[in-house]
């Protein structure tokens, strides 16, 4: 092939990224410029008409959808979000159906695969910006689609159906596809990196992870909904084995959305909060997305109140007066004030449950674990990047990529051009 190409459709959101064979180089795109935001993905949100032809993608799908006046013009729609959740626990076959937010029903096989169409259409159009006008099609690429260590094998061959629906592959030559669990391909990448590649201070030996046959290291992916954990073991010639793998648990970023959501609810009322999120989902989305930036930091954050949300609490009474003797938010300038005791509260549920997961793995006297790897886009959280290295850096070398967001995303890059890394 002439270029390798990564995709993730995570629960939250989705990225791909590409590298010519001659190249060294990684590229991306970046998403949502013209709505004023800058990011290496788009979320995993999908519209269709009302008669179930493809509209928009991502952000444009999410803006699209949200702005839609009156409200009942946008129920004849088909609107998925997060949709990779809905096959959580399902058993995947062709005729599998998901359900739309106007309770209108799908194939999974159609939203995945008009998804995966995007993304080639996409990434084709960009490669080609990249190459002065040369032309590449699907065939010219080694795709590699990454699903969630949870999902089964069925799950992969759902994948290659939907992957070949979207004309990334034909049944002629399958062998361009590559269907890979994002701890495989997180650890791919993770123990190829230098020591440039970490967060600084990580790791002070001069080589990569796998020049170390027999090093066994645990790849902790904090995603967005849940905590994956895989332990590998280095084997001859760069190989990698299986030892353990636990997921399924709902410990990730969006827990700390939702308590986020359960406090404004107790500052504003179920009432109040209730109305904003029916008349308002644009600015609830933007709400939400602001407050995933104030998540970076540490200590005490700043968040701005919707204007939407700040007229319904003032038909009932002041705003000021909601936070009225609350000690850990306070009302200044249209801006939610958080306290840093506050924030680290919101994290309290996901911090244990990724404490209780390393730990269940960690007990067992059959592995000797050197190294474990934070990747994800939850694990660059300075709470949660610090509250690992804390608990566990003493016994283990704790170490978290510069990029971990798009760790799973460059491994797949990776892995087109080594397929058969993971031995067993």
């Amino acid at each position: 092939s002439l270029v390798s190409i990564g995709i993730q459709i995570g629960t939250s959101f989705t990225q791909y990224m590409f590298k010519f064979e001659e190249s060294k180089q990684f590229r991306q795109p970046k998403w949502g410029e013209e709505y004023g935001l800058n990011t290496p993905n788009t979320p995993t949100c999908i519209l269709f008409d009302e008669y179930g032809e493809f509209l928009k993608f991502g952000y444009d799908a999410v803006m699209t959808y949200t702005r839609l006046t009156p409200r009942d013009k946008a129920q004849k729609l088909y609107y998925f979000e997060n949709f990779s959740l809905e096959l959580k626990d399902k058993v995947l076959h062709r005729d599998l159906k998901i359900t739309a937010k106007n309770g209108k029903t799908m194939t999974a096989l159609k939203v995945f695969s008009e998804s995966l169409k995007f993304m080639k259409d996409h990434a084709l159009d960009v490669i080609e910006r990249h190459t002065s006008g040369v032309k590449y099609s699907a065939s010219d690429a080694t795709w590699v689609l990454t699903v969630p260590a949870i999902w089964s094998s069925a799950a992969k061959q759902f994948f290659r159906e939907a992957a070949t629906e979207a004309g990334l592959v034909t049944e002629s030559d399958p062998e361009n596809l590559i269907v890979a669990l994002e701890s495989e391909a997180a650890g791919v990448w993770c123990k190829q990196l230098p020591k440039e590649g970490f967060m600084e201070g990580d790791l002070t030996e001069a080589e990569t992870i796998e020049e170390i046959s027999g090093t066994q290291y645990m790849v902790v992916d904090c995603g967005d909904e849940s905590i994956d954990i895989t332990v590998h073991k280095m084997v001859d010639g760069g190989r990698l084995k299986e030892l353990h793998r636990v997921s399924g648990n709902d410990v990730g970023g969006r827990r700390v959305d939702k308590n986020f959501i359960s406090f404004l609810r107790e500052i504003f009322s179920d009432e109040v909060f209730d109305e904003f999120e029916k008349s308002s989902p644009s600015e609830l989305k933007r709400l939400m997305y602001d407050f995933s930036i104030c998540k970076r930091y540490d200590g005490g954050v700043m968040v701005q109140c919707p204007y939407s949300l700040q007229q319904l609490a003032g038909k009932v009474k002041d705003v000021e007066d909601y936070f009225e003797g609350n000690r850990d938010a306070e009302w200044e300038s249209g801006q939610i004030v958080l306290s840093g005791a506050k924030m680290r509260a919101l994290h309290d549920d996901s911090l244990r449950g990724i404490e209780s997961l390393i730990e269940g793995i960690l007990e067992k006297c059959n592995l000797n674990i050197r190294y474990i790897f934070l990747v994800g886009g939850f694990a660059l959280i300075p709470k949660v990047n610090s509250f690992v290295k804390g608990k566990f850096g003493s016994k283990y070398k704790v170490l978290c990529p510069v990029d971990a967001k798009m760790a799973v995303v460059s491994g797949a890059v990776l892995l087109g051009s080594m397929p058969n890394v993971v031995e067993s």
